[in-house]
Order: C-alpha cells, then sequence, then structure tokens
C-alpha cells in the first residue's frame, strides 16, 4: 500500500497498531523491571553477626559437666543438624518471598494442604538469629520468616499473626494470635537488632515497637486466658525493653497459675507444662537472678518425674504435642539439676531420636535443646554475670 493511497480509516488503525505496540512493548519493560527490583530486594547482602555461631555462652562456666572436647563435638553435630531443620521443614512461599516452618496437613475439601503455626514460625526465627554466621542467608531467612507472620495477620489484631496459617491458600483465615508465641516472635526481633542491628527489607525497629505495644494491649485484654504457658524469661526480656507495669507484675501472675498443674501431673509434661519447664530452665541458665531459685524447687521436682519416664519418643503426649517436643523442654532445666548428671544421656536420645515427618513443633524445641546442650545458647547481652544455681 503506497503512503498516498492511504485513507482517512487506514491511517486511524495503523495509528492504533503503533500505539498497541508501543503500550505491549512498555508493559514488558516495565516487567522486567518489576522482576529485577524483587530480584534485587531477594538477593541477600553480606550480613555481619555480632555473635556469630558458635557463640559461647556464659552459662558453661557454671556447670562442670561441660568438658570442651563435648563441646566442640556437640557444635559439629549441632551444625549439621540445624542443615538438615532447615532443609525438612523450611518452606519457600509462592511468592518467593516468604518462608515457613510446615507443620501439620490439614484436609480441606478433597485435598491435603499444609499448615503452619505462628509457635513454631517464631522459634524458627530464634533459631536463625542463634545459628547465625558472617555473611550466610541467616539474616535474609530470618526476613522471609519474618515477611510471611505479616502477611498472615490475626483477627481483631492486625498488628499480631493469626495462630494458624495456609500459606498455599490465596488467602488463609484470620484467627486469633498466640500471645505466647507472639512472645517468642518478638524475643527473636530484639535478638536480631542484637545479630545484625537491622534488616534490608523491614524496618526493625518499627516493627518491634508496633508488635510489642500490641502484645502488651492484647496480653490486658485477655488477662485470664494468658496464663496458660508460665514465661518468666520472655516476659522480663520484654519488660527491659517496655517499663509498664503490667510486665513487672505478670510473672508473678502466671506463676499461681502453674503451681497446681506442676504438683498434681507426672510423667512427660503436656504442652503448658513444657513450655513453662522450658522457659524456667532458659531462665536458670541466663538470667537466674530474675527469681529462678525461688521457683527451682518445685520445678526440678517435676522435671525428675518427667526424667524418670523410660518411654521412647515416638508418638504424643496429648494432641499435637509430641514427647519428642515434650523431653526437649525439658534440657535446659535438666543442665541445673545435680550437676547436670543427665547431660550425656539427654543429648544421646536427642541425637537419636528423629522428629516425625509432621512435627515442625518437636523438630524446633529439640534443635533449641541441643543448643543449650552445646553451650551456645544466648538471650541477652547481660548474661555473662549471671550465676547459675546447680539442684543438689
Amino acid at each position: 500500500m503506497h503512503p498516498q493511497s492511504l485513507t482517512p480509516q487506514d491511517a486511524a488503525g495503523l495509528l492504533s497498531l503503533i500505539g498497541l505496540i508501543a503500550l505491549f512493548i512498555g508493559l514488558l519493560f516495565l516487567t522486567r523491571r518489576m522482576q529485577r527490583k524483587r530480584l534485587e530486594q531477594t538477593q541477600e547482602s553480606p550480613s555481619s553477626a555480632a555473635k556469630p555461631f558458635p557463640q559461647t555462652a556464659g552459662y558453661i562456666q557454671q556447670i562442670p559437666t561441660f568438658a570442651q572436647h563435648k563441646l566442640l563435638e556437640r557444635q559439629a553435630a549441632l551444625r549439621q543438624a540445624f542443615d538438615l531443620w532447615q532443609k525438612d521443614f523450611l518452606l519457600r512461599g509462592l511468592d518467593g518471598n516468604t518462608e515457613f516452618i510446615r507443620g501439620e496437613s490439614l484436609k480441606r475439601g478433597l485435598r491435603y494442604q499444609v499448615s503452619s503455626t505462628s509457635l513454631a514460625q517464631g522459634l524458627a526465627m530464634f533459631i536463625q538469629v542463634e545459628m547465625a554466621q558472617d555473611g550466610d542467608e541467616s539474616r535474609a531467612r530470618f526476613e522471609r520468616l519474618l515477611a510471611h507472620l505479616l502477611a498472615h495477620p490475626a483477627q481483631d489484631q492486625p498488628v499480631l499473626s493469626s495462630w494458624l496459617s495456609i500459606p498455599d491458600l490465596p488467602t488463609s483465615r484470620r484467627l486469633e494470635p498466640d500471645l505466647h508465641a507472639e512472645a517468642w516472635i518478638l524475643l527473636g526481633l530484639m535478638l536480631a537488632r542484637q545479630q545484625w542491628g537491622s534488616l534490608q527489607r523491614f524496618d526493625l525497629d518499627q516493627i518491634i515497637q508496633e508488635r510489642s505495644q500490641a502484645l502488651l494491649e492484647t496480653s490486658k485484654s485477655h488477662s485470664a486466658v494468658q496464663c496458660g504457658v508460665f514465661s518468666p524469661i520472655l516476659t522480663h526480656i520484654i519488660a527491659r525493653q517496655m517499663p509498664d507495669p503490667f510486665w513487672q507484675t505478670q510473672a508473678g501472675v502466671d506463676w499461681q497459675e502453674v503451681q497446681p498443674l506442676l504438683r498434681e501431673e507426672t510423667g512427660l509434661p503436656g504442652k503448658q507444662q513444657a513450655l513453662s519447664l522450658l522457659q524456667v530452665g532458659l531462665e536458670g541458665l541466663v538470667s537466674p537472678q530474675d527469681g529462678f531459685a525461688e521457683r527451682s524447687t518445685l520445678f526440678f521436682a517435676r522435671l525428675k518425674s518427667a526424667l524418670s519416664s523410660p518411654e521412647a519418643l515416638e508418638g504424643e503426649v496429648e494432641a499435637g504435642f509430641s514427647r519428642l517436643a515434650s523431653l526437649s523442654c525439658c534440657v535446659p532445666l535438666a543442665l541445673l539439676y545435680k550437676d547436670g548428671e543427665h547431660v550425656d544421656n539427654l543429648w544421646a536420645r536427642l541425637s537419636q531420636a528423629l522428629p516425625a515427618k509432621q512435627d515442625a513443633l518437636g523438630a524446633s524445641l529439640r534443635l533449641i535443646a541441643k543448643m543449650s546442650l552445646a553451650g551456645t545458647l544466648w538471650l541477652d547481652s547481660g548474661e555473662t554475670s549471671n550465676q547459675v544455681t546447680i539442684a543438689e
């Protein structure tokens, strides 16, 4: 067709075609630009760690059973266990920018979908901080774990996270927050600030401020049901960051709630008692001046009952809480019991036990227990001056 023969209709059609081609090229350019930007955001830059693994914890000086050669062996084995835990339980989200701890498979209609809990997610964030080394991927993985929590807000309190999420659903149902999990998440965020100073994708200081305030408000409004887990170490760490009278008194309130359970039950503890024993064990290791000595007698009596259980670690203590998870929660407290006489036996049992495929909580608690036995567990920069109380 010659230009002289173009009609107005032909010219308009040609201009429209050129416009569509230009629009397509522009959209393609913008798409590629956005893809490059997302790729740059997801590419982690090397990060230096203030407390690189293996960080020597202050409590090992107070426990005579910690032999140096055994610590080195355990730390090497711990690193292998950490790598295996990441391979078996960490999954990338569909967007590539989130990561989550896979939990149980839930049946929805005719298909099964993997679930994740905020408690397992909070423990995973804590583990990433504890196991971080200079220049590794721990900070980037920590951010992806945090991104998953931010993408699944809780019902009525969107700053906190839903206690259960279904990662492969376009929109997962919002549920109430798990306040004990939120305390672990807040601890992980505070320790991340000590470890790396800042994050790449998120304003760490702002997130800590918003979540800590939301946790305070929600805990006050749910104070009657918050006492499920006695959390002295988490409460005291949060209290040092948030000078609110509520945190100053909450450990005492929780202690009154948990005492009757400790006196009545025997054998491996269920979820509430086990997580309480974990908290007290961590308090005794790294912050005994916060009141550990006053409560240790009753907790050691409960621990003795738990450790006398010779059954294998397969199976559950209660629905959704494995025997492996229960024993793992007892380990930090066992380090303080009679000069740590159970240390070698506990290390052997934990090393031989294989977490079930869907037992993300048990696998994560097992890893934290092995950290305590390997002498690398740290929770607060002020722990080095602490004196550990050993039961007779």
